[in-house]
């Protein structure tokens, strides 16, 4: 599909791409890892053909179709999340155009060969079209939006009205719905919540398309991605193995990299010691001669250098405070007509490892911004004695001002006892040398959020409250917070919808739910498997919580039989109509066989197009009615055999 040759991309005297090739594969799902700044993000934009680069070529097929979802983007606030998804369309109408121009030159074709060509990019375009299935675009568009999250009325509402999040939900809905034949997503679940997650993971194990995947997410890469590509020094790593996997092989690799080094070291002085011993004889001058070539011939081993750059996290004691921390009273929340909460009651006690947890609306960073105060609510929130907020806001790597220096940040944070621990502090978050004189508007998002973590630091705390703190971390610098965290001797409130973060690091979860907060005394695997059990595929929603309408039943022994005769009809159709898709499907290929033989005339190659071109809309119309009995077989309860 892409081939990538000898790619050289300098970013001032750093080479972020030192002549690095790969190839992506029709069937390939790939994880592509590496630290903050390492250019992971750069990749992604020059596969996708947005990113200029020095040198090296990017090779791919002209019909090639691609879906880029960029971590950041420009959005058309005047559409609605409908109008959006709605352009994933945009395609079938040129392709019907397309094929109505390429039918009219096609009966007026002077020669042979440009008949040929002519049904050739014809039979293409019925394929193309035939494998978007666009006859029931309105349902695909209204099943995806509700999938990843929106409720009906916000189908409709102008994206202006809508949070960054939610404006790139619509974008996600309309790549998907592009069925493109590569996916280049730039970490997608930065703006879902666990439920949407998890609807997103499971519709893209089978989605029928090849993937490029940019996630710390170590859960999300393991279950959707089959190699890994590590971007490291300017130099790309790859190996067939997800995530999990090519961590455990390149350290076996690194130890066997080493063993072989070592052995190697030993040969060449035990071979240097015998040409020392007899290169002074003439009657061993040749022996000697000869082992001095096999050693400039010998090709050494280099032990690869592994990035051992880490953040140095450790909070400091915490200072002593009340026993109660913080009391939620009688709370109620509402935006207009849209509640939040209503009556909410919440206690957290001195030592507590808390995590709120919820679809997104439910409330999560409003109620952390009621606690800091930044938010006005009815009832009572109030903190226990001797309390100390250390307070992580989803927008604090944008909240520190642009034009200040790394330094100058840190040293505006710093409480006056540690100001002679913020260059050493620096250093632990990374920032060392002239890094701390760096602008922080030319800091990249991992890096801002370092160094917001950092200034939390620099000052006594007992209490965190973090919103999402490790949306912009690395898997390497997530690891050494969640660490750092669990062994924090004070009170933290943790907004987070990273799994594998969030395992195994908290006491208890708060679940915001039908405008309450719930106590749950599990850990968040457990808590996601319960909802999963008892709700099926629910999910986040944008508005507000949608109730299952679960289907009538009835008792009534003939009620039940009518029922499981209409479940057999309906099952003996969509069996009926996969026999004929595979039946038309194996005509396809045989024909497409004929067609490519080189023993062919032009006259016979030409209509043979133009069978394919009528076979392929045949398949699209069987395709329709089965997705159609397919819908029907769902309605009344029963499971597709496809």
């Amino acid at each position: 599909m892409i081939s990538v040759n000898d790619l050289l991309l300098h970013f001032g005297e750093r080479p972020m791409f030192d002549y690095v090739s790969f190839f992506i594969g029709s069937d390939d799902r790939i994880g592509l890892v590496g630290r903050n700044g390492a250019g992971k993000s750069t990749l992604l934009k020059i596969l996708a053909g947005q990113q200029p680069y020095d040198k090296g070529s990017i090779g791919r097929p002209k019909e090639l179709t691609l879906g880029y979802l960029p971590q950041q983007m420009d959005h058309d606030l005047h559409l609605s999340p409908w109008q959006v998804a709605e352009k994933a369309f945009a395609e079938a109408q040129e392709l019907n155009a397309s094929i109505e121009r390429i039918g009219a030159q096609l009966e007026v074709a002077k020669t042979d060969d440009e008949a040929m060509e002519l049904a050739t990019l014809l039979a293409h375009a019925h394929e193309r079209l035939n494998t978007m299935g666009v006859s029931d675009h309105e349902m695909k568009i209204e099943r995806m939006l509700k999938g990843i999250g929106f409720v009906e009325q916000d189908m409709h509402r102008g994206m202006k009205e809508l949070s960054g999040g939610w404006r790139m939900r619509a974008e996600l809905a309309r790549i998907l719905l592009m069925q493109p034949d590569l996916l280049l997503l730039d970490e997608p679940t930065n703006h879902l919540d666990l439920p949407a997650i998890q609807w997103l993971e499971d519709l893209l194990r089978s989605y029928p398309a090849a993937l490029v995947l940019i996630s710390h997410d170590k859960t999300f890469l393991d279950r959707l991605t089959k190699r890994t590509l590590e971007v490291t020094g300017g130099q790309i790593i790859d190996r067939k193995v997800p995530w999990s996997q090519y961590v455990e092989l390149r350290k076996v690799e690194r130890e066997q990299q080493s063993a072989a080094a070592k052995e190697q070291q030993r040969y060449i002085k035990e071979t240097e010691a015998l040409i020392n011993k007899f290169r002074a004889k003439a009657s061993k001058a040749a022996f000697a001669q000869s082992l001095i070539t096999k050693l400039d011939k010998l090709e050494r081993i280099e032990v690869e250098d592994e990035d051992l750059r880490k953040m140095l996290v450790k909070f400091p004691p915490a200072p002593a405070s009340g026993k109660l921390v913080c009391e939620v009273m009688n709370v109620s929340k509402a935006y207009g007509p849209k509640q939040i909460f209503r009556n909410a009651e919440l206690t957290i006690a001195k030592g507590e490892h808390l995590a709120l947890v919820g679809a997104n609306g439910t409330g999560k960073s409003t109620l952390v911004r009621m606690i800091m105060g930044e938010e006005p609510y009815e009832g009572e929130i109030r903190l226990g004695h001797n309390v100390i907020v250390g307070y992580y806001a989803q927008d604090m790597p944008e909240r520190m001002a642009p034009q200040r220096t790394v330094m100058e940040t840190a040293e505006d944070a710093a409480s006056e006892e540690n100001r002679m621990r913020v260059r050493a502090m620096l250093g632990a978050f990374m920032f060392s040398g002239e890094d701390v004189d760096k602008k922080v508007k030319v800091l990249s998002g991992g890096e801002r959020a370092r160094l917001a973590l950092c200034c939390m630091l620099l000052k006594p705390l007992n209490f965190l409250i973090l919103d999402e703190p490790t949306h912009h971390l690395d898997i390497q610098s997530k690891d050494v917070l969640k660490e750092a965290l669990k062994n924090y001797d004070g009170t933290f409130l943790l907004v987070s919808h990273d799994r594998d973060f969030l395992t195994g690091l908290t006491d208890r979860l708060l679940e915001l739910d039908e405008l309450r907060i719930r106590d749950q005394h599990m850990d968040i695997l457990e808590l996601i498997e319960k909802r999963k059990a008892l709700q099926g595929a629910d999910i986040g929603k944008s508005s507000a919580r949608v109730k299952e309408v679960k289907p009538k039943g009835g008792n009534d022994h003939r009620d039940r039989r009518d029922h499981d005769k209409e479940v057999r009809k309906a099952r003996n159709n969509v069996e009926r109509l996969e026999k004929r898709l595979a039946d038309l499907e194996r005509e396809e290929k045989e024909l497409q066989a004929v067609v490519m033989k080189g023993t062919r005339s032009p006259e016979e190659v030409q209509a043979g197009y133009l069978k394919l071109g009528e076979l392929a809309k045949r398949i699209a119309g069987v395709m329709e009615e089965w997705e159609d009995a397919s819908r029907q077989l769902e309605e009344l309860g029963a499971e597709t055999s496809a």
